[in-house]
């Protein structure tokens, strides 16, 4: 319903996990009655009872601020102050600087920002503008470069659902699913159950010399001013194979 955004997305990732309302309360120790009135938008949860629907049906920690942001806009208090919606010389720089491969983007599309030379060398096509599930999905050398292709799809296509508290009303993530919805595992992975305990890795392949290397994916979210991006910066773990 309009205007019930947080109501909407508790009750999707409630049919996500398979669960009922029943079921969920039991498993959150909450009253039936308590989540039917979140859903349905008229009782607004406290900090306390949001944090054990998040946990319960499987919200990454790292975009809970974001979907709260977004669909219950001053439960956290004012908005911080942000910087232009573009990098500015000093963001570019601090990002040229980092010797491993590292992005900005933005949620919940995972729209690249900008890219460093690192990066732009590990995933050729993924530049600035580009959605990370569409060159995932959708560019051949997706499935050459990452090693564990399927998983990683799994995962990001889970991420999104977890990010978008009504996709139907979202335009820009309603265009990226359209144009996802053309790979040929579009079906099974969007609909497919969510990766349990997937560890936050990538291994990646260099399809010149066909070595395959692991790395480890660092999320961080600059707050002193709060910028409108995230970083992802993928730090080498151990050597290449």
């Amino acid at each position: 319903m309009p205007g019930n955004m947080f109501g909407d997305y508790i009750r999707q990732r409630r049919q996500d996990a398979w669960l009922t309302r029943t079921e969920l309360a039991k498993k959150a120790s909450l009253s039936v009655s308590l989540i039917e009135k979140i859903e349905l938008g008229t009782r607004q949860p406290t900090l306390h009872t949001l944090q054990i629907l998040f946990d319960h049906l499987d919200v990454a920690p790292m975009y809970r601020r974001h979907i709260l942001e977004l669909s219950l806009p001053g439960l956290l208090g004012p908005p911080m102050p942000s910087t232009p919606r573009q990098p500015e010389a000093d963001d570019l720089a601090v990002l040229a600087s980092l010797a491993t491969p590292a992005s900005f983007y933005t949620l919940p599309t995972f729209t690249i920002v900008a890219a460093n030379a690192a990066h732009q060398a590990l995933f050729p096509g993924l530049t600035a503008g580009t959605t990370f599930p569409e060159w995932l999905l959708l560019n051949p050398l997706a499935r050459e470069i990452i090693v564990d292709w399927r998983l990683q799809a799994r995962r990001c296509l889970h991420s999104i659902r977890q990010l978008s508290p009504n996709i139907a009303t979202d335009p820009r993530v309603s265009a990226m699913v359209s144009a996802c919805s053309h790979a040929p595992e579009w079906d099974e992975l969007w609909n497919g159950s969510p990766v349990r305990n997937a560890g936050p890795e990538l291994v990646i392949r260099d399809t010149a010399g066909r070595r395959s290397r692991r790395f480890r994916v660092g999320i961080y979210s600059p707050e002193y001013p709060q910028r409108a991006w995230w970083l992802c910066q993928l730090i080498p773990v151990g050597g290449a194979t």
